[in-house]
Parts: structure tokens; sequence; C-alpha cells
């Protein structure tokens, strides 16, 4: 009944075990309570490449590097390639639906599927691999060009972020995320 009853949660919640993964998967992990995901493109022998800021954020907190992948958190920007656990951490992971009927993609949560039809396997992990040696994915923006649109890209040549999608048409938060950049460019510039 146990086993019944993990089989349904995986099939609803799109969790996964790492075990079930085949390169070129595009996985996420849920961040901040569930008020967004981080998204990545699974290539393979326990890795990921994922798109994290390209700018550091604060110099606390430095940790040693992973002993498993070798990731350091601040020093490794931008396209990077890190372990599940390093990319996840810690929480379950989910597979990224492609190709859903237009219905069930208004019955799920935003940024965990997509109408899209897919590259093939060895497309995207080739994609994900070039885009983290030239590190050429360009700078990081939450809203333009986040991790999500990174992982979406390389599996469909489309940059596109659901997430955001949703997030823009809430008026407050567009009208936030507006002021929010002005301020970043003001500084910056």
């Amino acid at each position: 009944m146990k086993q019944e009853i993990e089989k349904a949660k995986r099939l609803l919640t799109r969790r996964t075990d790492s075990c079930r993964l085949k390169p070129g998967d595009h996985i996420y992990a849920y961040r901040g309570l569930h008020a967004y995901s981080h998204h990545g493109i699974y290539v393979g022998e326990d890795r990921v490449i994922h798109f994290i800021p390209t700018e550091i954020v604060s110099n606390s907190n430095e940790k040693p590097p992973c002993p498993k992948c070798q990731y350091q958190h601040n020093v490794h920007r931008g396209v990077v390639r890190t372990c599940l656990h390093c990319f996840s951490k810690g929480a379950p992971l989910r597979l990224y639906q492609y190709e859903t009927s237009s219905l069930v993609k208004l019955l799920k949560i935003s940024g965990t599927c997509s109408t899209s039809k897919c590259l093939s396997p060895e497309t995207v992990v080739h994609k994900a691999n070039e885009l983290r040696s030239n590190n050429s994915f360009g700078r990081y923006d939450v809203v333009d060009k986040n991790c999500e649109h990174f992982a979406t890209f390389c599996k469909t040549g489309t940059a596109t972020s659901e997430q955001v999608k949703d997030y823009k048409n809430v008026p407050m938060v567009s009208t936030a995320v507006n002021k929010i950049k002005n301020k970043i460019r003001l500084s910056s510039g």
C-alpha cells in the first residue's frame, strides 16, 4: 500500500527518484517554501547543468567545495555543473513535463510543464554542455533570464519561464518587479 501511495504522489507531483532520471531531462526542485522552483538539465552520472546568478550576492557563509562535485557557492557563477544534491539543496527532485495538453497546463502549477515540443535528449545535453563550457548564456536576471529560461532553452530552443509569466500577470508583483529593476539599472549605470 505504501508503494502505491508513493507512486500516486510521484504521478501527481512529478516527483522523481534520481535513479529514474535520464540525460536530457529538465528537472526542478522547489525553493523558498515552494514560492519558486530552481531548474536545470540532468546530464547523467548524478550531474546537473543549471544557471545561477552571475554576480556574487554576499560573501557570508563561505563553505568549502562540495566533496562530490567540487561546486563552491560564490566561486562558480553563471552556467554551472553540480551534483544533484548541490542542485536541489536536499529538496525532492521533480520532472518538468513537455508536450502537455493546454488543459493539463492550466491545471498544473506554473513552472512545471509546457505545451512545447522538445529536442532530442542528445541535443539537450549538448546545448547544456556547450553553454556551460563557454559560460555563454549571458547575465542572470530573475525576470528575463533565469534558470527556467536556461532549461527551456536547452530543451526546446526557446528561452521561456512559465513562473515569470504567471507572476507578471499579477499587477502588484509586476509593478514591484519593474521598480526593483529600474533601481538596479540606475545604481549600476
